[in-house]
Formats: structure tokens, sequence, C-alpha cells
């Protein structure tokens, strides 16, 4: 097995075409084929179905998938590790790559990624936001090492898990619509402006779930996946806003946004929670990572 082999399947199975991945990586699409075919009969399996639409992974390709991409993660660290600018040679590198979630990116990771830069300088960190079902995906497929996501508590087949901290959703405005609105009641919200997640985030689906138990039904003025859009469209006074305390505590400090108690509601909470591959080989500068990981969420629980 050679790692150009490697290096081609890893560029099929991303792109799902023969022909793009010899475009990527300057082969002829006759060498790209050659060199599955013979990785194939190597390994004694076979690891695409050749369909018109594209190459698709097979049962046995998609578990391979997994330890290729550690492979050539692992010839990337060895690579690295030479390239060190003299006298650094003791000095953390590598690449982490971070999946998370968009209340989480917005929220926490700031913060997170520059007190990890200050330590381990070296390290390049790539950062994805996506909905849950692609980042457990991603980390099965090793493209991510590892993400962060708030939700219930769950449990992922082939994953690990870490719960990191408990947050609770409330509802936050601007001050001045506050005293407009006065007190909220649960019936009260299907009339009021609403600045929400897309349908089915996690804490709007408990929201709704609540409110449908009353027959009423939500009718936000704006939704959106991005949550730091939501916080300024509620400072700005567009309507209230549903989203963990995290998400809107340094407006809520600042006197931009207060905290809303609806009458009849029942508290509304999620779990932080860190997941990555049970197979997944930790490196020094992943470890750092979730360590730095679990003591920012520490303190922010704290």
């Amino acid at each position: 097995m050679e790692l150009r082999q490697i290096e081609t399947f890893l560029a099929v199975a991303e792109l799902g075409s023969f022909s793009r991945a010899a475009e990527r990586l300057g082969y002829s699409q006759s060498a790209i084929t050659m060199q599955i075919k013979q990785l194939e009969r190597e390994l004694g399996v076979r690891l695409f179905d050749r369909l018109p639409r594209g190459a698709q992974l097979t049962d046995r390709g998609r578990a391979f998938a997994f330890h290729a991409q550690e492979l050539d993660s692992c010839c990337a660290r060895a690579a690295a590790s030479v390239r060190v600018e003299d006298g650094a040679d003791a000095e953390m590198v590598g690449t982490v790559r971070i999946g998370s979630a968009e209340s989480i990116s917005t929220a926490i990771l700031p913060d997170l990624l520059v007190a990890f830069h200050d330590r381990y300088p070296a390290v390049e960190l790539v950062v994805k936001t996506e909905r849950i079902e692609r980042l457990i995906a991603e980390t099965l497929d090793n493209r991510l090492d590892l993400f962060v996501t708030m939700d219930r508590p769950v449990s992922v087949r082939g994953l690990t898990r870490t719960l990191l901290a408990e947050e609770d959703i409330v509802f936050a405005c601007a001050p001045a619509l506050a005293e407009t609105l006065g007190a909220l009641t649960m019936d009260r919200l299907a009339e009021i402006p609403l600045v929400l997640t897309e349908h089915g985030e996690s804490y709007r689906l408990e929201l709704e779930r609540q409110l449908a138990e009353r027959d009423r039904q939500l009718h936000p003025i704006v939704e959106t996946g991005n949550t730091e859009t939501l916080v300024h469209l509620a400072e700005r006074g567009v309507g209230v806003t549903f989203l963990p305390r995290l998400s809107v505590a340094s407006s809520l400090a600042r006197g931009e946004l207060v905290e809303c108690a609806v009458a009849g509601m029942q508290r509304v909470h999620m779990a932080s929670q860190l997941f990555y591959h049970r197979e997944k080989l930790l490196t020094p500068a992943i470890a750092a990572f979730v360590e730095l990981l679990e003591e920012q969420f520490g303190n922010t629980a704290g």
C-alpha cells in the first residue's frame, strides 16, 4: 500500500468522482482508476460502487476511510515536525480540526481559540460550523478531529462523548422592548415579535412542544441559524430571542439585553457536549485542545 494510493482514495471519496479527483491531483483518469483498482486488489475488498451519479463508498470503503484519514494526518504531522523553525523543536505543532454548533461557535470558541493560540502558536486550528448531523458524519469519516454541540444529552454509536456543562435557554430582548411588552405569559408568545433559530433547532423544538400543549404556534418575524445575528436583532429591539444564556451573557452584562421571564414556561436546558471518534488517536495538540475546552467550560459553568 502506497501513500499515493491513500491520497487518491481520499480524493475520490471526498469528491465522489474519479474524473474530479484526477483533475485535483494532476493525474489522468485512467491513472486514478488503476490506483484504486490496485488498492482494492491489495485489500481484497471493493471500496467504491461505480454508479451513474458518481463513485460512492461501500460500507467497507467507509470503514477504510477513517483509517486512511489517520494515515494522511500522520504523514502531514511527520512532515510538519521537521519543518519547525530552529530553536523551536520542543514546540507543539500539528492541526486540530474542530466542528461546532452555531451557538458554541459564537459564544465560546472565539475566546477559546485565542487562548489556545497564545499557548500553542505553532498549532493550526481549522473550525467548521455545521448542523449536528453533518458534524457527526464528518467526525465518523475522520474529516473532523472533534466537535462541540449543544443539545439534549445524546449518545452516538462510534463516538466518545463528554458532557461539558448544562446551560439554560432563556428569553432576552432590549430593555425598551421589555418595558413595552410588560409581563409575558406562554399564551402571549404567539403574539409578540420573536427572532428565533431555524425550525428544527433543539431548543426551539422544546419551546414549540410546550406551546403545542396549549394549542399555540410560534410566528417569528425572523428565523436564522446565525446566533450572532439573533443577538444583534434582539439588541436593536427587533424582537425577543430564545437562546442559550451563554450566547447572550455579554449583552446581558452590558445592559443591552434583559432576560425575560415567561409565566407558565417550564425550564428549558441543554447540555454542551464534546464528541470524538472512539478509535481516534488524540495527538498532543488535540489532547491539549480538549483539556483547554474542558477548562473553559468549567470556568463558564462556575
